[in-house]
């Protein structure tokens, strides 16, 4: 065990007593003060890269300061190549979108209570470290967290008001903001997939409606820049469809991958997708439809199973992938330029992607399939389905009669889920 940080160091001595055959290293991160007495079973390093650091780290546990590390990406890349395959990261983020730091701020005064005015307590939002841990190989979830509320209901009230008007659902105001601290634990179960490196197999094509979503998305992926991927924003279009009629023609690649303005591709992701697409054979190509997280078919037991992986905000849907997808999530999916396939103008924004998958296997005779790669939705929403999901559930049920009910990550779509339309006001 590699405790780096002084807070993180002192976690040794409790576990250390419930698991006596640990072994415990610590030092300070990067820049950090040293810090005070260690328990006994510690063995105190001068320096991660010293000559007696533990080779083969099972748990890598990391103090708070690390979240204000500068050149924190580089420094965890260096310092998980002494981790296992299957070692376990964990870590103690202060929330810096919590509802307590925001009111803080504005007041003009960060201070936290109880603490006086140097607090040296490194903060930073949940997405932001996602990311970072992320293009560092370790695929994060949420282990724990400490609520906070608003100081009052009109300080809460005034704060879903502002998220609103930035277009974030009320489910993240009443989830993430009202996080103080989380306890975060990651693994490194993606680092081993087949890659290809070199140019991408597959441009990019993102329906663009917020710009500042697709630069702190889309446009400043690793996993993209990786493979030297070309990004397609269009802009102004009315339907799924129409936009990647306006992109096709920009689109120098093979494949298309389309996805929403709110997706991040981790490092990784372009050299592991261009190894998934080079496996397919040329004379299958027009009749390919890959998703990234969806419903697949169980053979054995013949019945519908999550398939795929996504960690959207801070929930992880992690599941095996699947060569027989009965659905497809539309926040990102990939099919060859000269695709057989056509995305319906008629459904909308919403299931377009099933409305796909299931035209696929009726009058293609071909399932769709799920693959599993590093992918994060940095979605703002609030888990919450509108209106119009349900007007496209209708239509997709309607022209997919046979299929009904419809399995999907969002539910089972059926004439009771039509019952559960919101009402307008």
């Amino acid at each position: 065990m590699l405790a780096v940080g002084a807070d993180a160091a002192l976690l040794a001595g409790a576990h250390g007593a419930r698991w006596p055959g640990a072994r415990w290293w610590a030092t300070d991160l990067p820049g950090e003060a040293a810090g005070g007495p260690m328990p006994e079973a510690v063995q105190w390093l001068s320096d991660v890269d010293a000559a007696d650091a533990p080779q083969a780290v099972d748990l890598l546990v990391l103090g708070s300061a690390f979240a204000g590390l500068s050149g924190a990406l580089p420094w965890l890349r260096q310092v998980s190549q002494r981790c296992t395959r299957r070692a376990r990261l964990v870590l103690m983020l202060n929330n810096a979108s919590s509802a307590t730091h925001i009111e803080h701020l504005l007041q003009a005064d960060a201070t936290p209570e109880g603490v006086g005015a140097d607090p040296a307590v490194p903060r930073q939002t949940p997405p932001t470290l996602y990311k970072l841990l992320m293009d560092a190989g370790w695929m994060p979830r949420l282990l724990h967290h400490t609520d906070c509320e608003p100081a009052s209901a009109a300080s809460g009230d005034a704060l879903r008001m502002a998220a609103q008007a930035l277009g974030v659902g009320a489910g993240q105001v009443d989830l993430l903001h009202r996080m103080q601290r989380l306890v975060i634990a990651a693994e490194r179960d993606m680092e081993h997939a087949p890659i290809e490196p070199g140019a991408a197999r597959f441009s990019v094509v993102v329906p663009t409606t917020d710009a500042r979503q697709l630069r702190a998305n889309v446009e400043c992926s690793p996993g993209l820049h990786e493979v030297g991927a070309r990004i397609v924003s269009v802009r102004n279009v009315a339907s799924p469809a129409d936009a990647i009629e306006q992109a096709r023609p920009h689109c120098e690649a093979d494949w298309v991958l389309m996805c929403h303005q709110d997706v991040y591709f981790p490092a990784g992701f372009g050299e592991q997708l261009n190894a998934v697409l080079a496996s397919i054979p040329a004379e299958e190509r027009s009749a390919t439809l890959i998703g990234f997280v969806g419903m697949g078919v169980d053979r054995a037991k013949r019945q519908p199973v999550n398939a795929g992986h996504v960690i959207d905000r801070l929930s992880r849907a992690d599941f095996e992938a699947s060569d027989t997808a009965l659905s497809i999530d539309e926040l990102a999916i990939v099919m060859a330029r000269d695709s057989v396939h056509r995305i319906d103008p008629g459904i909308g924004w919403h299931l377009w992607a099933t409305e796909l998958c299931l035209t696929s296997i009726k009058t293609h005779g071909r399932f769709p399939r799920i693959v599993r790669l590093p992918l994060f939705h940095n979605s703002r929403t609030g888990w919450t389905l509108p209106g119009a999901f349900y007007d496209a559930a209708e239509y997709l049920m309607a022209r997919h009669a046979d299929f009904v009910p419809i399995h999907t990550l969002c539910g089972v779509l059926d004439a009771a889920f039509l019952q559960r339309r919101p009402r307008e006001n």
